[in-house]
């Protein structure tokens, strides 16, 4: 993780929060469940779904915002979820992604889970959020989730992907990038539950940057979004929390614009 999180600062000059101790006790309590024959909830039939849209898009208004440090280790006491459901909005997360054909599922490892609360700077706003970490022994590289506690959905996802040399992005020749763009594009649109467009793209030395744009919320809430989905080189892709809300009110005067 602290690899990735060198390039990633490398490649984009933004700061991920940094994953601070384990909390091991989710992993060992399944995993005693299972060595002692001991029943334990079924999660087979739990679904997640976007509880409020106004959920989501209140973290991605203080991540667009910039205004805010991540408490590293820090449950919030309104947390609503539980570790067990945090691993299971994980496994439907991984099961989505499998399902277009964006990482092989299951995958080889279990996670490590880790609370984030996400402060605003003036303390207004704490919003509670996960984030699960799996090393993948046949690849030898992390994936990386960072969720939504209100509403159990991925904000940030890192994972390996196909490597891609630099001569090939500088070159252009990208038509199987635009085709895993597209499958993105698609489970993004599925998972959030709302229209999803792709917007600009910024070719870089060792990556190249995509735009996936989508509204979330209703009335006067309503707002449009933009995460950042990167390809690397080396053979990671990110869908980056770093968000900007590209929604601006209308005019007070719609007149004024009209003289």
């Amino acid at each position: 993780m602290r690899r990735l999180r060198r390039w990633l600062l490398a490649a984009i000059t933004l700061t991920l929060a940094a994953v601070g101790a384990a909390m091991p006790f989710a992993a060992s309590y399944l995993q005693d469940a299972r060595q002692t024959g001991s029943e334990t909830r079924s999660f087979d039939s739990f679904r997640l779904t976007l509880r409020q849209e106004a959920d989501l898009g209140r973290t991605l208004k203080l991540i667009a915002g910039s205004d805010y440090y991540v408490a590293e280790d820090e449950e919030a006491a309104d947390a609503r979820m539980t570790p067990e459901e945090v691993l299971a909005a994980a496994d439907e997360l991984m099961k989505e992604l499998a399902r277009f054909g964006l990482l092989e599922y299951p995958v080889s490892s279990f996670p490590r889970i880790f609370p984030q609360t996400l402060c605003a700077n003036d303390g207004s706003v704490s919003i509670p959020t996960w984030t699960l970490d799996w090393n993948i022994p046949d690849v030898g590289e992390d994936f990386y989730v960072w969720l939504d506690d209100a509403s159990g959905k991925a904000f940030m996802i890192s994972l390996p992907s196909t490597s891609y040399s630099t001569a090939e992005i500088s070159r252009n020749v990208m038509e199987p990038i635009y085709a895993r763009t597209e499958n993105w594009r698609a489970f993004l649109e599925e998972y959030y539950g709302t229209e999803v467009r792709i917007g600009n793209e910024v070719l870089f030395d060792y990556s190249m940057r995509l735009e996936l744009l989508f509204p979330l919320g209703t009335a006067e809430d309503k707002a449009e979004y933009q995460l950042d989905l990167y390809y690397y080189t080396y053979g990671f892709t990110t869908l980056n929390p770093y968000v900007r809300n590209t929604w601006e009110p209308p005019p007070a005067n719609e007149a004024a614009y009209d003289s």
